[in-house]
């Protein structure tokens, strides 16, 4: 009889935009033959936009949209958790939280009941941006500051970029973190080792860290996880009906916009009709326009199908291959909670690219 084996499971976390999908690719390629993964990931917006980049990929995918796991998709996470387990019986779980989300708390769910046991929670892996270490915007920020301080595992991706001042505050910085440090490793194109997927994780003597030890005193003291990310979610679409979580899923003729809310930060997601095809000129326009922090989405234009990618005003439209299965075009934006004016601006421009239906 074979010998019951916990399920290994990594967090590949990371900042908005920082190649958290991307470095899940190279490893999903790298999986020993014969092993079965699956992948659960979370995304800021309502859409889910990463699940599609993964869809290639012949790998269990779950997708828990709006919102970080740790609080108002708390109960979405376990359920897609849990079916991944019952339903896959995978041999290792990639799990890929929101830039925006905190993974304390995600770290405390996976050890303890009814998870002890079941998973083995192995290295956290988080990607950063060393640029950021010059943005105070990234740098202050508790969650960009969380997800640093609990890698076992931190890869300073996108070094082709780096200038010599960046490495130079990247290594002080590596320098300055206190015992025990992770491994860190400069690299381009998300490139990630499985072997590190198996390194041991750090023992931070049980409290993890300062921050996220009061942040998951004050998640504990209240049963509805009712915490400071206060995150709100305003939903609507072209025909001004209401839209909860839980309502029925959205005619597949309809452009819905939903709205997401917390840490600072405004999402907006669209989905398209299945068929829907928009401008290229007017989308490649918008794009190259965009200066938020993010904008990500899977489009087809009236030259082909196209992943958006760009970060911090960096990168536009990739040509892609059509889906090989049916899938409603999609777009997500991420801004600045302040910064509500481009985003209308952003929605009257992709209003303006879209094209008959045929």
């Amino acid at each position: 009889m074979a010998q019951h084996r916990d399920i290994p499971l990594n967090l590949i976390t990371g900042f908005l935009g920082v190649g958290k999908t991307t470095a899940i690719r190279h490893l999903l390629a790298q999986r020993p033959e014969g092993e079965h993964w699956a992948v659960l990931v979370n995304e800021f917006g309502e859409i889910g936009v990463d699940g599609g980049l993964l869809a290639d990929t012949g790998v269990a995918l779950e997708e828990v949209p709006g919102g970080c796991l740790c609080c108002v998709s708390a109960q979405m996470f376990t359920v897609g958790l849990n079916r991944l387990i019952r339903s896959q019986k995978p041999d290792r779980i990639l799990i890929e939280p929101t830039g925006l989300g905190h993974p304390a708390q995600i770290i405390r769910t996976l050890t303890e009941p009814p998870y002890a046991g079941v998973l083995d929670l192995r290295a956290t892996v988080t990607l950063m941006d060393a640029r950021h270490l010059a943005s105070p915007r990234h740098r202050e920020h508790p969650t960009w500051q969380d997800q640093i301080a609990l890698a076992d595992v931190l890869l300073a991706n996108k070094a082709d970029l780096y200038s010599e001042d960046d490495r130079e505050t990247l290594h002080a910085y590596v320098a300055a973190m206190p015992s025990p440090r992770p491994l860190v490793v400069e690299t381009t194109q998300a490139r990630i080792e499985r072997e590190w997927l198996d390194r041991p994780r750090l023992e931070r003597g049980g409290a993890l860290f300062p921050e996220a030890r009061a942040f998951l005193d004050a998640a504990t003291e209240s049963t509805d996880h009712d915490h400071d990310h206060d995150h709100d979610h305003d939903h609507d679409h072209d025909h001004d009906h209401d839209h909860d979580h839980d309502h029925a899923a959205p005619a597949a003729d309809e452009w819905v916009t939903i709205d997401t809310r917390g840490d600072g930060y405004i999402g907006r997601s669209w989905l398209m009709p299945e068929g829907q095809v928009v401008d290229h000129a007017t989308l490649a326009g918008l794009v190259d326009g965009f200066t938020g922090d993010r904008l990500k989405g899977l489009v087809a234009t009236d030259q082909g199908w196209h992943r958006i990618n760009r970060v911090d005003g960096h990168g536009g439209l990739e040509p892609m291959a059509a889906p090989n299965t049916p899938l409603r075009p999609r777009i997500e934006a991420i801004l600045p909670e302040s910064d509500t004016a481009a985003l209308d601006a952003l929605a009257r421009t992709l209003d303006a690219a879209r094209t008959p239906n045929p």
